[in-house]
């Protein structure tokens, strides 16, 4: 074995990781309501020369992404132009980062033979892919959850040291969603493991940390008499409340316990596999591969970190998201990687076997190649999937149309129920080719959606 092997399966990996991530993106970029609506706060930024102090609400109208996003972006639309392409190509060099430093972080806490495992996986899984060409910004986690778990490990060996590091790189995943919230319990526990050697300095450390990547959301909140914090600690009882049926309008209902379920088949599923019909096998290896770690490895939970990450990190995010109920794939970000990590611990515990040695290249090479061959049925399961070039055709429709007068938008569709009905991929394009939008306007132009085709009805008057 060459002395740069690994750097070797490092760079092919790499490779592969990109070519597959932008293969066809061109004709098959998932362009939605949400990424307009990205685009067009950026620009909104950009024209009043403003500074956010925050971000994007969430799903919730009083709660706030931090502003790092915003940061990076709003520079990024003012050198390359309002090109919808420019959240993809920020999107995948934040993916390829993540590859880069999810192998140094368990180059350094595991060893090299696992990194270069769990950075092929990734790179080839479908599950990553698909969040990749996604390009929402939640692709940060793809970063900031390995060097959290590096600062984890360097406090459990008793590095005090990294109690500041550990809060900034927790702190800045509030920029990009709130799912890393259950990991507090995570830190809590190795902080409890580790209390004679930490002292009252570090805890501070760890909360200024924690601070300093979203003062400016304090300071926002702060102008807002702390709504968002307020609420904050309001819907966490809230949730749990209606988990255990002490709050009516909340309740755990078969039809939420079932999309429960269905978003935990999707998570292990999608590791594997891009046909949703296949999902339930993942599933299986998933479920499998967790509890014989769980049993073989159950007496060194307390001593070994990687045990004991692994097997808590996924209890923990799991069991906050049964009480949550209904969640989305992107709130278990903060354990997609726990797939890959299983699967290279077994891969490596069982190398010398004929069988592995024969079923490990073949699953690396089934991804790559199911992977090129559903590219082209992608988003076969999004049911808001419109092509961007039939968006594009229904923009310049309309504008041809107006000549030149402002009209409103509204949209007929899936997740029509969001603001401004979904419809804010349509209204930026609209804008970037000149068009006028205008919600007061007496024209209405309404898009219904059906399939990969758009329906265009025009409304004059009240």
């Amino acid at each position: 074995m060459t002395k740069y092997f690994w750097q070797i399966i490092l760079a092919i990996s790499v490779t592969l990781g990109v070519f597959i991530r932008v293969y066809k993106i061109q004709t098959n970029y998932y362009f939605t309501g949400e990424l307009g609506k990205e685009l067009l706060y950026v620009k909104d930024l950009i024209a009043a020369d403003k500074f956010p102090l925050v971000g994007l609400a969430t799903s919730h109208e009083w709660l706030h992404y931090g502003p790092l996003y915003y940061w990076k972006l709003i520079p990024l639309v003012k050198i390359f132009g309002g090109s919808p392409f420019v959240l993809f190509w920020f999107a995948l060099a934040v993916s390829v980062a993540g590859l880069l430093i999810t192998y140094w972080v368990f180059s350094k806490t595991v060893g090299k033979k696992f990194a270069a495992l769990t950075t092929l996986f990734i790179s080839l899984s479908p599950l990553w892919i698909w969040a990749s060409r996604l390009s929402k910004l939640h692709v940060f986690f793809f970063v900031l959850i390995p060097l959290c778990i590096y600062f984890l490990h360097k406090i459990w060996q008793k590095d005090r040291g990294k109690m500041f590091w550990l809060g900034i790189s927790y702190g800045m995943l509030f920029s990009f969603h709130f799912s890393q919230l259950p990991m507090v319990v995570l830190f809590a526990f190795v902080f409890y493991l580790r209390r004679k050697i930490l002292k009252f300095k570090d805890y501070s450390r760890f909360v200024l940390g924690i601070i300093l990547p979203n003062i400016t959301v304090f300071i926002y909140d702060a102008g807002n008499g702390f709504e968002m914090i307020k609420n904050l600690f309001l819907w966490i009882p809230y949730r749990l409340l209606g988990f255990l049926h002490l709050y009516p309008k909340n309740n755990l209902t078969s039809v939420s316990a079932g999309t429960t379920l269905s978003a935990f088949n999707e998570l292990f599923g999608r590791n594997l596999f891009w046909d949703n019909r296949l999902w339930i096998l993942g599933s299986l290896v998933f479920l499998i591969m967790y509890f014989s770690f769980f049993v073989q490895n159950r007496k060194k939970i307390f001593k070994d970190f990687f045990v004991f990450y692994l097997v808590f990190s996924t209890a923990i995010q799991c069991f906050a998201l049964v009480i949550h109920t209904s969640p989305p794939i992107h709130y278990f970000m903060p354990v997609y990687l726990n797939f890959a990590l299983l699967l290279s611990h077994f891969i490596l515990k069982y190398s010398d076997r004929i069988t592995v040695k024969i079923l490990t290249p073949a699953i690396f090479v089934l991804l790559f190649v199911t992977g090129i061959l559903s590219i082209n049925f992608e988003h076969v399961n999004d049911t808001d999937y419109l092509p961007l070039k039939v968006q594009e055709n229904v923009a310049d429709y309309i504008i041809r149309d107006a000549k030149g007068e402002a009209f409103r938008l509204s949209r007929v569709g899936p997740y029509d129920y969001f603001p401004e009905t979904y419809n804010q991929n349509y209204k930026y394009l609209i804008l970037l080719k000149g068009g006028k939008v205008d919600p007061e306007a007496k024209t209405e132009y309404k898009l219904f959606e059906g399939g990969e085709s758009v329906y265009v009805q025009r409304y004059d008057g009240n």
